[in-house]
């Protein structure tokens, strides 16, 4: 039996498609449903292991990518799911997957299902993960959610300056000064931001190297950050962040 989640903000179009997923589909069996950007990531990170997930594109809060942006989406089989065909086509266009266009057809969800289910998860997180960073709008759009004691909150990529290891947990600094703690380790924001342009500097700290203000060297090598702070850079770190700058010079030159 293969688990399911359904993400689609339309309570009308999460039961239709759960109707004609168990007329046609027999062997996948709904364990979840969800409505918006937070509610999927809450869903998906509490209904652990689910093997398919059918995705709505365009929801209230956001989109579906953003989902996929804060999800370990490596196990996972997904079939898109949209009202609007210029989202669809967009998404084909860069990776080929499979999605359904609202209102479901009975024969094209049995096709997609046959398709996606037959690929091999290697493949198929390969194309996933070049989805997300093709459909990746940039940091002026994109978010991430982060989880507190109270909930959890979307937040603007480009609003986050650094974040730093506060044992189990990260301290999350803004660009107007305020913190927030997540209850993740540094090494589970590293692997968040990874679409993004962020670097791990040292142990302790992860910045964003948009708000990269200068580099000293001194000491082992330190960073200046939009916010004030000064942080250290470790010794094992300091050659790639070099690069890194080195790369930005390049990349300004070539424009």
């Amino acid at each position: 039996m293969i688990n399911a989640i359904i993400i689609d903000d339309e309570p009308a179009a999460r039961a239709s498609l759960a109707l004609e997923i168990k007329l046609h589909c027999p062997g996948i069996r709904i364990i979840a449903e969800a409505g918006s950007v937070v509610e999927g990531i809450e869903v998906i990170q509490s209904n652990r292991p689910a093997d398919l997930l059918f995705l709505d594109i365009q929801l209230t809060d956001g989109s579906g990518f953003e989902i996929l942006q804060n999800i370990d989406f490596q196990n996972y089989k997904i079939i898109f799911t949209t009202a609007h065909s210029e989202y669809a086509l967009r998404a084909i266009k860069f990776s080929p997957l499979d999605y359904l266009l609202k209102p479901i057809d009975a024969e094209e969800l049995k096709a997609a299902v046959e398709k996606v289910l037959q690929s091999r998860q290697s493949d198929f997180y390969e194309q996933i993960q070049r989805l997300v960073q093709q459909m990746n709008l940039g940091m002026a759009s994109s978010r991430v959610a982060l989880a507190t004691a109270d909930g959890i909150h979307l937040y603007f990529v480009k609003n986050i300056v650094r974040c730093a290891s506060d044992g189990n947990y990260t301290t999350v600094h803004f660009d107007d000064r305020t913190k927030l703690l997540v209850a993740k380790t540094l090494k589970d924001m590293e692997t968040l931001f990874r679409p993004f342009h962020f670097e791990r500097i040292h142990k302790s700290h992860l910045i964003n190297l948009d708000h990269l203000r200068r580099y000293y060297n001194r000491f082992a090598g330190e960073v200046e950050m939009s916010d004030g702070s000064f942080l250290p850079v470790a010794q094992r770190k300091k050659t790639q962040l070099l690069d890194l700058l080195n790369n930005v010079n390049l990349s300004i030159q070539a424009e």
